[in-house]
């Protein structure tokens, strides 16, 4: 190709790939030397003939009127997406966001959003023009940051590339004390170790109102699959207190919100949910109002089926504080050495879910603490009150060696008294809605380490617990605790949440935090 021959939308092409900051300065080089077929010593010249060095574009009016933004300080509601400058929005989704903020009266806010696609450019469409927004949601739109309570900052003058695999890479520290929502196509979230006596922190993306809209390259794809429609709810409670929720949608637009569905610009009751994923229960370091709210909830929300995941902790005869003499005397004299007391306090509260047709409980690390038990002399046992379980226990775990049938002795009593659960082995598959979730995140690929960057590479959607700090990212759920927040082993600063995932009728997933004293998680009527 020659200088001559570049046409207006070849230059336009090429202006913008030399302005995308998106991309690194050598991928910019290298895709105007794929466009002109020249050497890159030829491009940097034929950019400077250009004139691409003097970047003279004005502010858009719509970035002017985003930056200066203000957000009405009297609502208990506010609805937090991101949409992408020079895009269309998803009609259907703006429509049942602006039904569902009448209902609630919410204040809607839309990030605004910048990114450089040269390949979608019209012909007669100049550069100058591509910082405007899809009318429909001009009003909306924000570049300014929002303090809306004392705990919660909206960041909408924060940045972020489209195309970032991790959009909450290295902010942490930006909103200091407060929860922060960021503006961005993916839907992650993430909570942040803080010390005892500070409010939980969480960090979260929204979800996008507007289409896909990326470069025809790796990273292009790789969002398109990753786009999800959404946005962040935030409830004040009162002056102490908020919640927050994710929320996605199909692509017709329609959502659901805990109690309400909202389709086709019509707000109705939401009758039942597919599933929910307990965070881990520990059964003897549970927190009672958590629980209390989870039934409270199970009543209102009716699912059809409810997945358990560490049901047992452990702590009579847990192998941290076998051979811990100091910590065998604590928990003789404060009565918690029993393990057939611990077992039957277990059994007896695992009642609470008899009512549902359906009641998976996933196999766990903290079963194993008693199977591990189990390899112990029980001669050189602390304390002789559990000599007698032992031996029973034994029995049941040999028995299960004998016919190859092995699943656990936990799984066992539980199946024993509950012949209607289904307790699951280590390599079992339960899916609901496409959605894996035998798994409880403790055993990771390979027999390493489970984490959520591991699970959200699998070839399937899944909804994992163990760590007790509950996080989002890709097609990866990991769901937090029912404990207490506060346990003899995390110590110092914590990101334990409590915390469940829902899957609703449509597929999605939505996760769900208990806050305060009373451990509410929202303050709306079911």
């Amino acid at each position: 190709m020659k200088f001559k021959n570049l046409t207006d939308e070849i230059k336009e092409i090429m202006y913008q790939i030399y302005w995308n900051k998106e991309m690194k300065w050598d991928d910019r080089m290298k895709s105007l030397m794929d466009i002109t077929g020249k050497s890159e010593r030829t491009v940097r010249k034929w950019c400077t003939k250009l004139g691409f060095k003097n970047k003279t574009e004005k502010e858009s009016e719509d970035l002017k009127i985003a930056k200066e933004r203000e957000l009405n300080d009297n609502k208990q509601y506010y609805i937090i997406t991101y949409a992408q400058n020079a895009t269309n929005v998803n009609k259907g989704f703006l429509k049942n966001i602006e039904t569902y903020a009448n209902k609630l009266d919410a204040e809607i806010i839309c990030i605004a959003g910048r990114y450089h696609n040269p390949t979608t450019l019209k012909k007669s469409e100049k550069v100058k023009n591509t910082d405007y927004w899809d009318p429909s949601i001009q009003k909306y739109l924000s570049l300014k940051r929002h303090d809306i309570h004392k705990t919660v900052s909206i960041m909408s003058d924060v940045k972020i590339q489209a195309t970032a695999v991790t959009p909450l890479s290295g902010l942490e520290g930006m909103s200091k004390e407060n929860s922060c929502i960021f503006g961005h196509p993916k839907v992650h979230m993430k909570t942040i170790p803080v010390l005892e006596g500070y409010a939980p922190k969480m960090m979260l993306t929204t979800g996008s109102i507007t289409y896909p809209n990326y470069t025809d390259s790796k990273a292009g794809k790789k969002s398109e699959f990753h786009h999800q429609y959404g946005f962040v709810i935030v409830e004040i409670e009162n002056e102490e207190i908020t919640h927050i929720r994710q929320v996605t949608a199909k692509q017709s637009g329609n959502f659901y919100d805990l109690y309400f569905k909202v389709s086709n610009g019509v707000v109705q009751n939401n009758e039942s949910i597919e599933a929910i994923v307990l965070g881990d229960l520990h059964y003897g370091n549970e927190d009672i109002d958590v629980m209390d709210s989870t039934l409270e909830l199970l009543e209102d929300l009716k699912p059809k089926t409810v997945v358990l995941h560490d049901v047992f902790d452990g702590y009579s005869i847990s192998h941290h504080t076998i051979n811990d003499p100091f910590k065998q005397y604590g928990l003789e004299i404060n009565g918690k050495n029993n393990l057939e007391d611990e077992v039957e306090y277990m059994l007896n509260n695992l009642c609470d879910f008899t009512t549902f047709d359906n009641v998976v409980v996933v196999r766990s690390n903290h079963d194993c603490h008693l199977d591990k038990f189990l390899l112990n002399d029980w001669r050189k046992l602390p304390t002789s009150k559990n000599s007698v379980t032992y031996m029973k226990y034994s029995q049941i775990l040999l028995e299960q060696h004998a016919t190859n049938n092995v699943i656990g002795v936990i799984p066992y009593l539980i199946n024993e008294q509950y012949p209607k659960y289904k307790c699951l082995g280590f390599g079992d598959s339960y899916k609901t809605k496409d959605i894996e979730l035998s798994q409880h995140g403790d055993i990771g690929t390979n027999g390493s380490r489970g984490s959520i960057n591991q699970f959200r590479k699998l070839n399937t959607k899944i909804i994992t617990a163990h760590t007790h700090s509950p996080a989002r990212f890709d097609n990866a759920v990991c769901v937090g605790t029912s404990t207490k927040l506060r346990l003899s082993y995390n110590k110092g600063a914590s990101s334990w949440l409590n915390s469940h995932a829902i899957v609703h009728k449509d597929g999605k997933i939505q996760q769900i935090h208990f806050m305060g004293i009373n451990k509410n998680y929202t303050t709306l009527n079911s």
